[in-house]
């Protein structure tokens, strides 16, 4: 039954999501071909003024377009299984672990999908854009990573894309997790439900920053006190690859924690406090 759940998850959801992975690859190639028509600006410590605003109104776009395909999700997962719909869903011969799943799978695998496209045009924009930028144009330079790689991720690249890649899963079923369990708890409110579960989503986001931000300060004060202040030189402080790892490890452990936690709420509240009132 799940996968019948799913194949009409997907059906219902897919235009919107594709629709928006559609607008990032076409703005990103007109990002680069209109960077790539640019000139590199004349004097000293010159700034393209045009370049600039592209790139943020570019970087804007790409926000936008997240946050879209985000409220669709939740507002999907919201209509379905909390309005009048969910009185059909919840009639249905399913659990309310398959009516999760089923939304689950979908909209994660949608958010890991548009993630992975937004990195990518942001890499695409930014390797156009600073050749352009300024009157001393800086190059990406592939070789410097790959040479500096464990100075600044204390991995190899490799390495490193396997742990972005993990983590981009994880943090897409956690995203849509959070939005789940938001919702869910806007539920409980006998009145102003959405209002609530905007709420719950605000709270809920404030903890996990506040969290997330005293998990690291171990590893910031270390980065501080270890960091030859009177040192002018370009060299990456020894333990900036630690540092920046070990967030890599933080943000992993704190989607699967706060994604897990989500989905035992989500889970709880439709089986033992479900109200469609």
């Amino acid at each position: 039954m799940l996968s019948r759940l799913m194949k009409h998850e997907w059906k219902e959801t897919w235009r919107i999501p594709c629709l928006s992975c559609i607008i990032v690859i076409l703005s990103t190639l007109l990002s680069a071909i209109c960077f790539s028509r640019m000139e590199v600006p004349q004097g000293d410590d010159a700034l393209n003024v045009g370049a600039f605003f592209f790139i943020m109104g570019f970087c804007l776009l790409l926000s936008c377009i997240s946050m879209v395909a985000s409220l669709y999700i939740a507002v999907r997962f919201y209509r379905n299984l909390y309005t009048d719909e969910g009185y059909l869903m919840h009639t249905l011969p399913v659990t309310p672990r398959e009516l999760i799943l089923s939304k689950l799978l979908i909209g994660a695998f949608w958010m890991f999908v548009l993630s992975l496209l937004i990195t990518w045009a942001i890499l695409v924009a930014f390797a156009f854009c600073m050749p352009v930028l300024s009157s001393e144009p800086v190059h990406l330079d592939l070789a410097w990573f790959s040479a500096n790689s464990h100075a600044l991720f204390g991995m190899n690249l490799p390495a490193f894309g396997i742990v972005c890649l993990v983590l981009y899963v994880t943090s897409s079923f956690s995203s849509v997790l959070i939005y789940y369990g938001a919702i869910s708890l806007g539920q409980l409110f006998s009145k102003h439900k959405v209002m609530g579960a905007v709420l719950c989503y605000i709270g809920f986001t404030m903890l996990i920053q506040t969290v997330m931000s005293f998990a690291m300060i171990p590893g910031m004060a270390q980065l501080v006190i270890t960091t030859d202040v009177t040192n002018d030189s370009a060299v990456v402080p020894a333990t900036f690859g630690i540092f920046f790892s070990s967030i890599f490890i933080i943000s992993i452990a704190g989607s699967i924690i706060f994604g897990v936690i989500s989905y035992i709420l989500t889970e709880y509240i439709m089986k033992k406090q479900l109200n469609l009132d």
